[in-house]
């Protein structure tokens, strides 16, 4: 996307608040003419100290001054003195009030701006990853998309803010200090605009060098962000393997690269500030002596002087402003391209039509086949597998690691599409479902349990808009954890902390069980929920499932093969086909690849 459409998108953004824009952007031009005029009246000021024995002829009161002298004659009409006296005065405190109001609007209105588009943009982006297919994922590391979220987000809201504001401000500034120059003296002026094109090619060049920069910084700190997601989660993992020096040397070469980032941002910006402000001392120094000779000429007043001399040191800070205008909006543009690409990602395809009330459970796989790779050489994660899983049945998938029982499993709630043939729920594909109806019939506990902060009662109804508190401790009863639920401090209302860290492996699976069975769906599939489990809570957790099993077509995963020696068929995979089909006794009769994975798992349960 080329900047110029790039950033008429941002400007969008700022669309449902024109009227709030405006107001702030007249506040604004409000709060810098303000700047202007109070200057303007240093004029005025030294004039009426002049002695009255100067050179100069007294210069009739003009503009707000002339006006407010006016005003107060009408309202001092037998005191002509002290209305001419309070006229400057007046004429100040009049601007200092016009410059507080019109201040704090337009911060104020930058303020509430800046926060709305920003959250807007956060909320967009979080329905956006809350839609993303699981690829996604697989490719982005999630230091990346917080980066992206919590950082570039808040980038686009200030640059675009910062911009408009600085251009609007500092331009009316300017205007009206050049103004002031040709009213004062036009030839003086003059001089003050000899260097305008050198100052826009040095501004061109340094725009493009700090958006190259820019968009490199904001992949240093989403790297910076990975890196550091990475070692806090898994810091047990750091500590007990040694890898404290591993991961200190990883963060601190990316730490280096974005210091290195900052630096060269920092001297081009200073470069391109400092080149500018050495061509306006250049022309100030100029200025300031021809002004004295025109002054010892006679064609200056003091106060004339003063106001010429103060008026164009005070237009070098909007000017130097204005010059540094490309730094935020190179910046707000490179986080832009990061904001709107996310947001741009393609969502999961939902192209299904069909709901569903409740499924009967009925699957059939009709040669699917599913390849992680798009490349044409990839070797495929399943290969033409056909299986037909009766209503209510319970299936286990066995295989060596990377045999393809994961990715079967993962096909059935459309994490995944198949990369060919089909698969059923009773008798209709499941692409023909719409997304939301296709995954209300599926629950899920996996040996990974994700928890939410947030309390027991809602980690088991999660999804339910309007949970049932009745249901909820049916579910617990039922999978066994209302026992422990009911000894926590505020039972049913304690928090479980950040992925329920504040509870054991055991109760984590019973509470995955619990919201499964709240679910109620007529598919399951179970990714061995009792494999990291001591003898007690196993044997509670197994009573849970064997309830919760019941009446439900269920998948199961299987790494422990004594789990599922009840399965009703046992379905062996290797290198993504179906090798084995069948009840546990027929499979270790028929002494294949079951039976060989059986005797091992059998004989290093007997060695430990």
């Amino acid at each position: 996307m080329s900047s110029r459409l790039l950033y008429l998108r941002l400007l969008q953004q700022f669309r449902p608040y024109l009227w709030i824009a405006g107001v702030t952007l007249i506040a604004v031009a409000l709060a810098a003419a303000a700047d202007v005029l109070l200057i303007r009246q240093l004029q005025n000021v030294v004039d009426a100290l002049a002695p009255s024995h100067s050179l100069m002829p007294a210069r009739p009161a003009t503009g707000l001054l002339a006006e407010m002298q006016e005003w107060l004659g009408r309202l001092l009409p037998h005191n002509p003195a002290h209305a001419t006296l309070w006229a400057i005065p007046a004429v100040i405190l009049a601007l200092a009030i016009m410059r507080m109001v019109s201040s704090f609007a337009a911060e104020y209105g930058a303020a509430w701006l800046s926060s709305r588009v920003q959250a807007n943009l956060r909320e967009v982006m979080f329905a956006r990853i809350m839609r993303l297919p699981n690829g996604y994922f697989d490719q982005s590391s999630t230091g990346t998309t917080l980066s992206r979220v919590a950082f570039d987000a808040a980038q686009v809201a200030q640059a675009v803010i910062t911009v408009v504001n600085v251009a609007m401000r500092d331009s009316v500034a300017t205007i009206g200090y050049l103004t002031t120059l040709f009213i004062i003296d036009w030839q003086l002026a003059l001089f003050c605009l000899g260097l305008l094109p050198l100052v826009a090619a040095i501004v061109t060049f340094a725009g493009r060098r700090m958006r190259h920069l820019s968009k490199s910084a904001q992949a240093a700190m989403g790297e910076l962000t990975n890196v550091l997601d990475e070692s806090i989660s898994g810091q047990r993992v750091v500590k007990i393997f040694g890898g404290q020096h591993y991961e200190q040397q990883r963060f601190d070469s990316v730490v280096k690269l974005n210091r290195q980032l900052a630096v060269k941002h920092a001297a081009t910006s200073a470069l391109n500030s400092g080149i500018i402000m050495l061509l306006i001392g250049i022309t100030l120094s100029s200025v300031i002596y021809f002004a004295l000779l025109r002054a010892q000429a006679g064609a200056l007043s003091p106060g004339a002087f003063v106001a010429f001399m103060s008026s164009l040191m005070a237009m070098q800070s909007p000017i130097k402003n204005l010059t540094k205008i490309n730094e935020p909006m190179q910046r707000g543009m490179a986080a832009a391209e990061s904001v709107f690409g996310l947001i741009d990602t393609e969502a999961e395809a939902d192209q299904g039509t069909r709901q569903i009330e409740r499924a009967a459970g009925h699957l059939q796989l009709d040669q699917v086949s599913f390849c992680y790779s798009s490349d044409a050489d990839a070797k495929p994660a399943l290969d033409r597998v056909s299986l037909d899983i009766a209503a209510g049945e319970t299936v286990a998938l066995v295989g060596s690691s990377g045999s393809g029982k994961t990715t079967l499993a993962g096909l059935l709630p459309r994490f995944y599409d198949v990369s060919g043939g089909s698969i059923r729920l009773d008798g209709v594909d499941l692409r023909d479902y719409t997304m939301a109806s296709l995954r209300s019939q599926i629950a899920l506990v996996s040996q990974d349990v994700v928890l939410f902060n947030d309390t027991l009662a809602a980690n088991i109804a999660y999804g339910d808009p309007a949970p049932s508190q009745q249901r909820i401790e049916a579910a617990a009863r039922a999978a066994h954890a209302h026992e422990f639920i009911a000894r926590q401090p505020e039972g049913y209302q304690t928090s479980v902390g950040e992925n329920g860290l504040r509870l054991s492996g055991g109760q984590r699976q019973r509470l995955a069980i619990a919201r499964a069975l709240y679910k109620n769906a007529p598919i399951l599939i179970l990714d061995e929920a009792t494999s990291a489990l001591d003898t007690e809570s196993e044997r509670l957790v197994q009573a849970a499932l064997e309830v919760l099993m019941q009446g439900r077509t269920t998948v199961v995963i299987a790494h422990r093969l004594s789990t599922i020696e009840n399965a009703d068929r046992i379905v062996v995979l290797n290198g993504g086909r179906i090798a084995e089909v069948g009840s546990h006794a027929e499979l270790l009769g028929h002494n294949g690849i079951y039976a060989r994975l059986y005797q091992t798992q059998k004989s290093v349960q007997v060695a430990s």
